[in-house]
């Protein structure tokens, strides 16, 4: 009885130790995380965290604007709506129509001024073109 149970109680301790380090067919503990790459270049990434995100990402609470353009979602796009929506971006910018004045009087450092409206400009051709020609 004694070499019996000594037996089984060896048989459950390897089982354990082999179930700890066998990990079943198709599943990861911890998969790899993939590293996360900037949607935009740094300098407009400043630009939309500073003057764009409070309106148009997924933690705004302004609908209407979280539906016209959401700044989270923009590697969901296709590349026909990402040149779409950076064609819009341009003309209400150009415009004066964004960052609204309404916003701008309560939070003036949201204001873009000449030059982050030239950087967006610029970034907005570039990557158009780029998109047209993959």
């Amino acid at each position: 009885m004694k070499k019996s149970f000594l037996s089984l109680l060896v048989i459950v301790a390897a089982s354990a130790i082999v179930m700890a380090f066998t990990i079943p067919s198709g599943k990861r503990i911890n998969p790899p995380q993939e590293k996360e790459q900037p949607v935009f270049p740094q300098e407009v990434q400043a630009i939309i965290d500073n003057s764009c995100l409070d309106c148009h990402s997924v933690t705004s609470s302004n609908e209407k604007a979280r539906t016209k353009l959401n700044f989270s979602k923009w590697s969901e796009l296709s590349d026909a709506k990402k040149i779409a929506k950076m064609e819009e971006i341009k003309k209400v910018v150009r415009d004066g129509d964004m960052p609204p004045l309404k916003y701008v009087s309560k939070f003036p450092d949201k204001a873009l001024v000449l030059e982050q409206k030239n950087t967006l400009y610029k970034w907005i051709d570039e990557e158009s073109d780029k998109l047209l020609n993959k």
